[in-house]
């Protein structure tokens, strides 16, 4: 028969014992066991809103374009830094995203190198209605959850939020400097 250890069996615990951190941090196993299955949840709830959209799109794909809207336009290099990928990659998942009409490359007549992405109206679309899918699942959730207890919820993640940003863990998911060429300094190009 398994006995499972006790406090004073384990090496690591009795080293611990007493430690105000390793008390604090044992005290957030639950906590972020309870982040790590919402996380899985709403992971969930955006491939189901991708799975719903016109054009198939992998998820690094959609969220390119999530980054490429919300700073209206990007080179490849930062949206390779924001994405965590090598310049190469991001500009494999471009070309794949321009073939499926949802993205435009440019290129800056004063610097050719530097190769500036913006969203087509379909790309705008597919954001908008992978969007109101989520927003819709999301509203679901919250319905089988009591309205005073949302409110709890609610001020939870954005406190988790507003940590991350603190933290810089969420450096791509912020405005980048912006990339937009002046009108007429710029080519495009396919």
């Amino acid at each position: 028969m398994n006995v499972p250890p006790t406090a004073s069996d384990d090496p690591v615990a009795l080293e611990l014992d007493g430690d105000e951190t390793a008390s604090v941090l044992a005290g957030q196993a639950d906590i972020v066991d309870a982040v790590l299955a919402a996380n899985r949840v709403f992971v969930a709830v955006a491939a189901n809103a991708l799975a719903g959209v016109e054009h198939e799109v992998t998820m690094p794909q959609f969220r390119a374009l999530v980054l490429i809207n919300m700073h209206e336009s990007m080179t490849v290099a930062h949206l390779a830094d924001a994405l965590g990928v090598v310049p190469s990659t991001a500009t494999r998942m471009c070309d794949r995203l321009i073939g499926k009409q949802l993205l435009d490359r440019s290129t800056d007549s004063m610097n050719r190198r530097q190769v500036i992405l913006t969203l087509r109206p379909e790309g705008r679309a597919l954001i908008e209605a992978s969007t109101a899918q989520r927003t819709t699942e999301i509203n679901a959730l919250l319905a089988a959850i009591p309205v005073e207890l949302q409110a709890q919820l609610a001020t939870s993640l954005t406190l988790l939020v507003q940590a991350a940003h603190a933290s810089d863990r969420t450096r791509d998911s912020r405005p980048l400097p912006p990339t937009k060429a002046a009108p007429g300094t710029r080519e495009k190009t396919r």
